[in-house]
């Protein structure tokens, strides 16, 4: 056989790789996974995969995969907004909800309807009541809070930590990726078990790049706690956070010890609702979360859009305010375009959605999950709500 030379070699090379470049960035045009069989798995047992809306093939299959979130007190608009927009991606899988033990009206109907399990989560008084308010004063802070069953030492927001992982071993189904989420201010475009090519055993998400550790919540906290500066990195939310099931049960494990280790301080016990995501990027950075992953900025399954949903309403109302209006008046005004053409709501000079309105992760793509957009106001409020009456009759004619 004829030997090749360097040249050669180097030219097959080459072509290979643009081959696998052109490959892996095709697009295909159906929006919903198809579920494929793959090699079998170390226990014989054929292992599913499915086939994202970019052609690549995915990891988990979404019937083995959990969202888990906790939603005490909200009405049916959140679930059917949440919910409805997760199952209109044609995600199969689980989902686990906590809510309060008298949910409104119709809040259990629909959750079973969707094929949500549901955890009723009861209350009681909280036993840790020697918050500290930044004077260092004995704060009434944990007197107006209720903490859960189970749980008394944790205010309600480190308090869903352990919750989720109990509802996680209960579930023996969920062997695939798991997504601990807020809800309230959530809703989905895309399958995001779908979405991951390469999972992580914990997978965290950037926010957008003009936030990062130097704000208050991370920077001046985390200083205030533990004496050490964060410095200028990128500031990571603790509202939605993706991984394998031991991955995220690790997660959380690492969670709850750095809880009760604030807890045993009388100068980390802070008198405020946020400082979880304070301890998410603290253990991150500080590499107290060895098997986590930090995923880029609007380039994975979640896209925290709260930052520039934020700038573009401020941005409106100084624009308003210059004609006389005031916030209420943006609130009831559209951001962009006109009624007859509803799904164009912004600007496409901020580059943010599609020409149906949907918001997009860079490559153009509707972003999977879509958090903290209620910061861009009521008007795309107008927007989103057309999309779940939509979503929410697709799934009823279906069924």
């Amino acid at each position: 056989m004829r030997r090749l030379g360097t040249i050669q070699i180097v030219a097959l090379i080459a072509v290979a790789v643009v081959m696998r470049l052109l490959y892996t960035h095709r697009k295909i045009q159906a929006p919903r996974p198809q579920s494929i069989p793959s090699n079998t798995a170390g226990n014989g047992q054929v292992k599913r995969t499915s086939v994202n809306a970019n052609g690549e093939v995915s990891a988990w299959d979404s019937r083995d995969c959990v969202v888990i979130g906790l939603a005490v007190g909200y009405g049916l608009s959140n679930f059917e907004q949440f919910v409805g927009s997760l199952r209109a991606t044609g995600y199969n899988g689980h989902i686990i909800i906590g809510i309060g033990e008298n949910p409104p009206s119709g809040v259990v109907e629909y959750l079973t309807k969707r094929q949500v399990t549901i955890k009723v989560v009861k209350f009681t008084q909280c036993t840790f009541t020697n918050y500290t308010t930044n004077t260092g004063q004995l704060s009434p802070f944990n007197q107006r809070q209720k903490c859960a069953v189970g749980y008394p030492d944790y205010k309600i927001q480190w308090g869903r930590f352990p919750l989720a992982a109990d509802w996680l071993r209960e579930c023996t189904g969920c062997t695939g990726g798991v997504m601990l989420t807020d809800v309230r201010d959530v809703f989905f475009q895309r399958d995001p078990f779908a979405a991951v090519v390469n999972p992580h055993p914990i997978m965290v998400f950037e926010e957008h790049p003009m936030l990062t550790t130097e704000y208050w919540l991370v920077g001046y906290i985390v200083k205030q706690c533990k004496g050490s500066n964060m410095g200028k990195r990128p500031m990571l939310c603790s509202g939605s956070t993706m991984g394998t099931r031991d991955g995220i049960l690790d997660y959380i494990a690492a969670m709850v010890k750095e809880f009760d280790i604030w807890l045993s301080q009388a100068k980390c016990r802070f008198d405020i609702i946020g400082d979880d995501q304070s301890i998410h990027d603290y253990l991150f950075y500080e590499g107290k979360l060895p098997n986590a992953v930090m995923i880029p900025y609007r380039t994975g399954p979640i896209h925290i859009v709260g930052g520039p949903a934020d700038k573009i309403f401020r941005a409106a109302i100084e624009v308003a305010k210059k004609d006389g209006h005031d916030e209420g008046w943006v609130n009831a005004h559209r951001f962009y375009g006109t009624e007859d053409k509803w799904e164009q709501w912004l600007d496409p000079k901020f580059n943010l959605t599609d020409d149906k309105g949907y918001i997009t992760n860079f490559d153009g793509t509707p972003s999977p999950q879509v958090h903290q957009y209620d910061r861009f106001g009521r008007p795309f409020d107008r927007w989103l709500n057309r999309r779940v009456k939509e979503w929410n009759a697709q799934l009823d004619a279906a069924n």
